[in-house]
């Protein structure tokens, strides 16, 4: 299955659940417009996309029902909190520089709800503060890039399927 076809599983999914959703709403009375709400939508599509890269990442599928066996059947809840996600892949540096990038995607995403243009509100600051905004944002470019002598865009995820 193509990740758009999984994508689209998941649409028809919302639309063929949404009377009972609606439903849901009226019974609990919920407000669809609340910051609570809409956080936890986020959390849901973050979550169902997160369990469909469990299929794309593992070997076939057995692996992936495997690993997803271990992931609910696992009593130890304190491996998320003993270091033991450093040896995922990620050090712990770059463990949190990953959770504030992922701060950096949250705050964009609340403004574009909001209706706020980040663009338009760097470019009316005085031109100072836009020259200390594109100095920043070059440095980080320059300093969390992978373009180099070391570049390989096989190693990039995409390329892995």
């Amino acid at each position: 299955i193509a990740w758009g076809g999984v994508n689209g599983l998941y649409k028809v999914a919302g639309e063929v659940l949404r009377p009972v959703r609606d439903r849901a709403v009226r019974a609990l009375h919920l407000n669809r417009e609340s910051l609570g709400h809409k956080v936890m939508q986020m959390f849901f599509t973050f979550c169902c996309v997160d369990f469909s890269w469990i299929f794309f990442r593992a070997k076939g599928f057995r692996p992936a029902l495997y690993i997803i066996g271990r992931m609910v059947s696992v009593k130890n809840p304190w491996i998320l909190f003993d270091g033991s996600l450093y040896k995922c892949g990620l050090d712990g540096k770059n463990f949190h520089l990953m959770i504030f990038c992922i701060g950096i995607l949250l705050f964009a995403d609340v403004c574009k709800r909001k209706g706020i243009k980040i663009r338009e509100v760097i470019a009316r600051q005085d031109a100072w503060c836009r020259w200390i905004v594109v100095a920043f944002s070059a440095a980080a470019i320059i300093t969390f890039g992978v373009w180099g002598i070391a570049y390989n865009e096989t190693s990039f995820i995409y390329f892995q399927f």
